[in-house]
């Protein structure tokens, strides 16, 4: 089931994918609504009851007893909606944390890169997690007023046969006609979300960016081409935004209308019949209150077409945020599967077995195995740690690692080196997973084929080039659920204590969005003790010391060597600086992609 740009339905098979999940939910749910929107029928007929006691024409005789019943029958109706809703709203939040739970399942546990499924920017994802989801849910949503409706309409439009047949086909013309007309705007208003939703993208990415660089915007001097740029896009987006409200809105109006267009011609055709004597009283009130029952058919018949060419639109976004392999309707909505594993343990929970690899990938622990290649007795490294043979990567139709080989045993310091460009990161990274690659990655002496889900804490732990940090106080940005007794450990290793002393609020201090609210030497000691508190087999560090004075620099590398002989821990690192070559065991350097 594909999901190509611009296939037609495809937000309809997500909604039905997502219905998958909970068919029970809907299914009640399209109860209460059918039966909210058909009780109008028996008010109508109410209705005709009360003007014929009313005028004597009919054979209730006392308009009060009517009356009494029309009352029941709305009280009953409203009485109905506030159940209605409680249970509609469980089940419409339901909707979206399917497809939303599904998507982040994959995007943390699929094998293989991420870099070409996310968006350019955190506020196109935004849009994607909340906007895109939200049109999935709304076409289940309006599928409920339509069954509803369309029963009422079958019985309305029953009950005018029985009165006149010609008075039936004047009621029912008109929301025929809305509804085809309704169908051929589609096309257009699908083309117009698009645009307005990538609008929308543009500027939520922006306001992103800028908060994440506000230091590098004054340090630029730049603040008022920011404010430039945030006033285009947003007249962009405005743009783009005022154009598909209108659409939508014009196809509700239209549909809306349908109701007096009905009302108008059913009254008309029903004069000569009225002056014949033909009609009661309680008949043109029976007309009057079905007319309306059958014009709100077509008004959400129009919502329904607006929002299936708006989910067309969301369901193509949405999959590209899972792997090609995986790009479908059903893995949108979490049918195929929906991976909700518990919290990885630490090494001291660590299950006892072979290394996971190709046998088992859902087991990211650190192994019995692990442990003891880890803990030289002697001089001599024993075997296993990392060995990389042949890799090869490839970015954008560009070779930026060339056969490349290298070897990382436990307990050892690997440094690579070389000029900018030369590769050094791409290296690093494939051997994550975290870009594609080709070649051969063994861990312990087994292959591994998946890496973004073998070499992960607590076997690897990845210090970046340049660190991510979440908006969250000092703590819990180290420990991301770990332990609270991991925290000393890692903040003596990675130098943080006299930083830490001199926050006025300590450990509770919030770093800010990205780090922002620490100094690039506190960012990139605080992402190596996120790793330190992992315990991890190998530590992969990527210029660490980037943005670190000489003396913390080589206070910090001290603790990474404590580290290394306190817990075994191997490291493979990019650098430059002549104190860690030196130390290295081994040194690999790179130039053009290759290793000289």
């Amino acid at each position: 089931m594909s999901t190509r740009a611009g296939d037609v339905r495809t937000g309809a098979r997500l909604a039905a994918q997502v219905l998958r999940r909970d068919p029970v939910a809907w299914s009640l749910a399209c109860g209460w609504w059918t039966l909210f929107h058909s009780l109008p029928v028996a008010t109508g007929l109410a209705l005709g009851a009360v003007l014929d006691a009313i005028s004597g024409a009919g054979r209730v005789t006392v308009p009060w007893a009517a009356l009494a019943v029309l009352a029941g029958i709305e009280v009953s109706r409203w009485s109905l909606f506030l159940v209605a809703v409680v249970q509609w709203h469980g089940a419409w939040v339901g909707w979206h944390t399917v497809i939303r739970l599904a998507l982040l399942d994959s995007l943390v546990t699929d094998p293989g890169p991420v870099d070409d499924r996310l968006p350019g920017s955190s506020g196109e994802a935004v849009s994607r997690f909340r906007d895109d989801t939200e049109d999935a849910a709304l076409v289940l949503d309006v599928w409920l007023d339509v069954v509803g409706t369309s029963l009422a309409a079958v019985l309305a439009v029953g009950v005018l046969l029985t009165i006149d047949v010609r008075l039936a086909l004047t009621v029912a013309l008109p929301a025929v006609v809305v509804m085809v007309l309704a169908h051929g705007f589609g096309p257009r208003l699908r083309v117009w979300r698009r645009a307005a939703r990538q609008a929308t993208a543009r500027v939520t990415g922006f306001v992103g960016d800028t908060f994440g660089a506000i230091a590098s915007l004054k340090a630029a001097g730049a603040e008022g081409a920011a404010v430039q740029r945030f006033a285009a896009l947003g007249e962009d987006r405005a743009r783009h935004a005022a154009r598909d409200e209108v659409g939508t809105q014009l196809l509700y109006t239209l549909s809306g209308t349908t109701a007096d267009l009905a009302l108008a011609a059913s009254l008309v055709a029903a004069a000569p019949a009225v002056a014949r004597g033909d009609l009661t009283v309680g008949d043109l009130g029976v007309i009057a209150a079905f007319s309306t029952v059958v014009a709100s058919l077509p008004r959400f018949v129009g919502r329904l077409g607006a929002y299936h060419r708006q989910a067309d639109v969301s369901a193509d976004r949405l999959a590209r945020l899972l792997p090609p392999e995986r790009r479908s309707l059903a893995a949108v909505a979490g049918t195929h599967e929906l991976r909700l594993r518990a919290p990885r343990r630490g090494p001291a929970d660590a299950a006892v077995g072979p290394v996971p690899g190709v046998e088992d990938p859902d087991l990211p622990f650190r192994t019995e195995a692990d442990r003891r290649s880890r803990h030289p007795s002697t001089g001599d490294h024993p075997a296993g740690g990392l060995e990389v043979r042949r890799l090869t990567v490839r970015r954008h139709g560009v070779l930026a690692v060339d056969d490349v080989d290298l070897t990382v045993r436990p307990g050892e310091l690997v440094a690579v080196t070389g000029p900018v460009g030369a590769g050094k990161s791409s290296l690093l990274r494939a051997v994550l997973g975290l870009v594609p690659f080709e070649g051969t990655l063994r861990w312990d002496g087994q292959d591994v084929s998946e890496p973004s889900r073998v070499l992960v804490p607590p076997r690897v732990a990845y210090v970046p080039q340049v660190p991510r940090l979440f908006s969250e106080p000092l703590a819990d940005a180290v420990l991301l659920g770990l332990p609270r007794a991991r925290l000393p450990h890692a903040l003596r290793l990675s130098r943080l204590e006299r930083d830490v002393a001199a926050m006025p609020e300590g450990l509770a201090t919030v770093v800010g969005s990205r780090g922002v609210r620490l100094s690039g030497g506190q960012v990139q000691r605080v992402a190596a003790a996120r790793a330190l508190a992992r315990r991890p087999a190998l530590l992969v560090v990527d210029d660490l010391s980037s943005a670190l004075d000489a003396t913390t620099e080589a206070e910090l590398w001290e603790g990474l060597l404590a580290a290394a002989a306190e817990d075994g821990t191997s490291v493979l690192v990019v650098t430059h600086r002549p104190a860690v070559l030196a130390r290295a065991d081994d040194v690999v350097r790179m130039e053009a992609g290759r290793r000289v």
